[in-house]
């Protein structure tokens, strides 16, 4: 986690973090390859980039000492994870509870709910993946969650009588 777990094995962390954020990001569906090698690689050499991605996935697979952590199917990658296990999944999915309970009438569950996942928030959004056109979409769903999240929790605390609180930030 945080890259201890594989900077142990001594090689570059930069391409492997990014194919297990992109593979994290489909919550446990599969990639096809050739979108991988487009995703992470820029220009010429699709063959050569495969045979990166073939390798950077063995590092992964070595990094988690678990081979079916990253599964080869249906032409490419999943990794075995399900969407609840991946924060940013889980941060788009609080933004309906939250909601919902705000909308029931439950305002400390809406603001405790969103506490909660704002804290899974930390620095600039999926930074770990890097600079690709890939990433742009996700990070503008993770930051609108973030936005939403926001506001769900300042009304509810301003229904709860957190005005000076609230206020204050």
């Amino acid at each position: 986690r945080n890259g201890a777990m594989m900077s142990k094995y001594g090689f570059s962390l930069v391409t492997p973090i990014k194919l297990m954020v992109r593979l994290a990001l489909e919550g446990g569906a599969p990639v096809g390859a050739d979108r991988l090698v487009d995703d992470l690689w820029s220009g010429d050499g699709r063959d050569t980039r495969r045979n990166t991605l073939q390798s950077k996935v063995a590092m992964l697979r070595r990094a988690f000492g678990d081979p079916s952590v990253i599964a080869s199917r249906d032409g490419g990658y999943a990794l075995a994870v399900e969407a609840s296990g991946v924060d940013a999944l889980a941060a788009l999915d609080a933004v309906a509870i939250a909601s919902g309970r705000l909308d029931a009438g439950d305002e400390r569950g809406a603001a405790d709910e969103c506490a909660s996942t704002l804290s899974l928030f930390r620095g600039d959004v999926l930074s770990a993946a890097g600079d690709g056109d890939w990433v742009d979409p996700h990070r503008v769903r993770l930051e609108e969650a973030r936005m939403k999240l926001l506001e769900i929790q300042f009304t509810a605390r301003l229904r709860l009588g957190d005005v000076s609180d609230v206020i204050g930030e």
